[in-house]
């Protein structure tokens, strides 16, 4: 038996501890409860895709307005379909293609890999598929009427409506129409 620091032998009580099998057990039954919940929350992810992608299109349409605002210029939303990519930056930077001078003057939004643009709206352009777009935001942040379409591969989309005033985006799962009542509202 044992002996213990002051010399009296161990008792099999004193000894705290589990055993191998009580470890592998635990752990089969962790392995088990995982594989039920990894693919629900592979899913989750997967299907929250759409909605991430439209609120950070939201913030970025948004924060776009406010930089207009701010700096008493008109900044244009551009989205480059090849690159997949949203940007916004002074409208005389976008035109004349100069380099960010200042910090904190380009934002930029890349969209998930299961997101396309499926057409964009607009007062005065129309319908367009798939297309370089451009929102131009004047310098007091006003926008025109306009409604980006977004899909996801699955089949799930949904419709961001710029109100002219931007007094709120809008967003409406599936496909909006262009209805001018749903531009004023």
């Amino acid at each position: 038996m044992p002996a213990s620091e002051t010399g009296e032998p161990c008792r099999a009580a004193d000894r705290r501890g589990f055993t191998l099998v009580e470890l592998l057990v635990v752990m089969v039954l962790m392995a088990v409860i995982a594989s039920f919940a990894v693919p629900r929350i592979g899913d989750f992810i997967y299907s929250d895709q759409l909605k991430t992608t439209v609120r950070r299109l939201v913030g970025l349409i948004h924060r776009s307005a406010q930089m207009a605002r701010q700096s008493q210029m008109p900044y244009l939303l551009t989205y480059q379909p090849g690159e997949r990519l949203f940007v916004a930056k002074p409208e005389e930077q976008a035109r004349t293609g100069k380099k960010e001078d200042a910090p904190g003057r380009e934002e930029r939004l890349s969209l998930a890999d299961t997101v396309t643009v499926r057409t964009t709206w607009s007062w005065f352009s129309g319908p367009r598929a798939g297309d370089a777009m451009v929102i131009r935001f004047n310098k007091n942040g006003y926008v025109e009427p306009t409604i980006i379409h977004l899909r996801q591969e699955d089949g799930q989309e949904m419709s961001v409506i710029l109100t002219p005033f931007l007094g709120k985006v809008k967003v409406e799962v599936g496909y909006a129409p262009p209805e001018t009542a749903a531009l004023f509202q």
